[in-house]
């Protein structure tokens, strides 16, 4: 809905114009009204309106004057000018404002209709302009972020040649060959969440005094400073800021000033000066259920979504741990998203991902990236294959019966005769076609939605158990165990704080 303004010293003008408007006209509300020139400024101002029907010849500012001093202020605001007679000179100037019409009064209801009709083809266009610069704005941003994140992420493991600094220096406004790294860690204790925020309020606070390029890897906050004669000061000067916005512990890695082919050396000196017993490492307990809750993230996601929590994650882990530990990471995290997948659908659709066999033979930070992009890919290709697969009749049918009767006592006995057919021949479906138990498809189909309710409803494990068919909470807590590694108390944690 576009807003208009009418400015006229006649009253039947006035009254006729907002006749036509609350009758006639939809795409377009009367929002104000002027009687002069004076006038029309205050309230064309207070409104900000998208259309002006502007009479020339009024007490005062007549509308030519009103215009001119108007469109500075409004430059995209349409006007209409109407006056009484036709005058050559007054066109001319209407001309040079930008004004969208001219018409001579009087001005039948039809006229302004059709009027109206050009107008809003024109608002229309401006607006889709505008979305269209907006969006390409933000395209450019994000690129820009996109950009600076994986230069910073990729200095962990090389240096930038000249051509990637010129283009990391041209995005990021930086006129210096030279930068140092300095890395963040709040305390493990602190919540994901309240972590993001620290991170923010440190980027933003440092952002008044000197230039900086910053992401979040995982639980750390990288950042790079361009050479600059106010650096020495830097670490005093963070010190002051860790203060004044939190009172959680903040590790600080500090690299020393490199040329742009070093900076990955400025980069490791920062690294290796966070403890690597406290902060500087992901709590070994904690591998586990991280490595759950990635998969579930992962496995649940749309493609492009799903690779970008994968790409942070593998690119955390690497951070945190020498290349050797973190491969082993990997593995570990592509296992268990392969084992939820049918391995006659992995089969019958030649995956030929091997995690174990294919990631620890890597050598070096190139051939995981190479592989990884490769791998993730292939990953959701067979998983479009799981969405559309089609199971025999007699396995969906045993399946939606699980799916809904899960809260309740569920033997095979009883589903095979839901399904008409015998014990042995179900459970060799399950077998052949899901790659495991019936049993254990029951179990981890209970324990996915308990996850889901511990993450979703943050329902206590109590709750969880029962909700799920398990009257023995205990019992439960075993099979949870057993089929995730962790216990569920492990994942409420998690969940809480985050």
């Amino acid at each position: 809905m576009y807003r208009v303004v009418i400015v006229d010293d006649e009253e039947p003008v006035l009254e006729s114009l907002t006749f036509i408007f609350n009758k006639y006209v939809t795409d377009f509300k009367l929002c104000g009204k002027a009687r002069s020139g004076t006038e029309a400024l205050d309230v064309i101002k207070a409104q900000a309106p998208d259309l002006v029907f502007m009479d020339i010849q009024m007490p005062g500012l007549n509308g030519i004057e009103v215009i001119k001093q108007l469109r500075p202020l409004f430059p995209k605001t349409i006007f209409i000018l109407s006056t009484a007679y036709e005058r050559f000179d007054i066109a001319q100037k209407a001309i040079r404002l930008g004004v969208f019409s001219y018409l001579v009064k009087p001005v039948s209801k039809n006229k302004i209709l059709d009027e109206l009709i050009k107008v809003k083809i024109q608002l229309d266009r401006d607006v889709e302009a505008k979305d269209n610069e907006l969006e390409g704005f933000n395209k450019k941003i994000k690129k820009r972020e996109k950009f600076q994140k994986e230069f910073l992420t990729s200095l962990m493991w090389k240096s930038p040649t000249i051509d990637e600094w010129t283009i990391f220096a041209d995005l990021s406004l930086i006129k210096s060959d030279s930068a140092k790294i300095y890395i963040f860690v709040v305390d493990n204790d602190v919540n994901s969440s309240l972590k993001k925020e620290i991170y923010g309020k440190i980027v933003k606070k440092v952002e008044y005094k000197y230039n900086l390029i910053s992401t979040q890897i995982g639980d750390k906050l990288i950042t790079l400073f361009p050479e600059d004669r106010f650096l020495h000061r830097l670490t005093e000067d963070l010190q002051k800021i860790f203060f004044e916005i939190t009172n959680v512990k903040i590790e600080m890695g500090i690299g020393s000033l490199k040329i742009y082919s070093k900076l990955s050396e400025s980069y490791n000196e920062a690294y290796n000066q966070l403890s690597k017993n406290s902060m500087g490492e992901i709590k070994k307990d904690h591998d586990n259920e991280r490595i759950l809750l990635i998969y579930r993230e992962i496995s649940t996601a749309e493609r492009e979504n799903g690779k970008i929590i994968y790409n942070d994650f593998w690119t955390s882990i690497f951070n945190s741990y020498d290349f050797i530990v973190a491969k082993g990471k990997l593995v570990a995290l592509y296992t268990l998203m392969l084992q939820r997948i049918d391995i006659a659908i992995q089969r019958d659709n030649n995956f030929d991902i091997d995690p174990s066999e294919q990631i620890i033979p890597l050598n070096n930070m190139d051939d995981w990236i190479s592989w990884s992009n490769f791998a993730i890919d292939r990953y959701y290709d067979l998983m479009e294959v799981v969405k559309n697969n089609t199971y025999p009749k007699i396995l969906k049918l045993a399946i939606k019966f699980i799916t809904e009767q899960f809260d309740k006592p569920i033997q095979l006995s009883t589903v095979a005769k839901k399904c008409n057919v015998s014990a042995s021949y179900l459970s060799r479906l399950f077998t052949e076609h899901m790659n495991k138990k019936f049993i254990d498809y029951v179990n981890q189909y209970r324990i996915d939605r308990a996850i889901s309710l511990l993450k979703e409803e943050q329902v206590t494990i109590k709750e969880a158990s029962f909700r799920v068919g398990y009257q023995d909470p205990n019992y439960f807590s075993r099979i949870f165990r057993k089929y995730m590694g962790v216990s569920p108390s492990s994942i409420e944690r998690r969940f809480r704080n985050e």
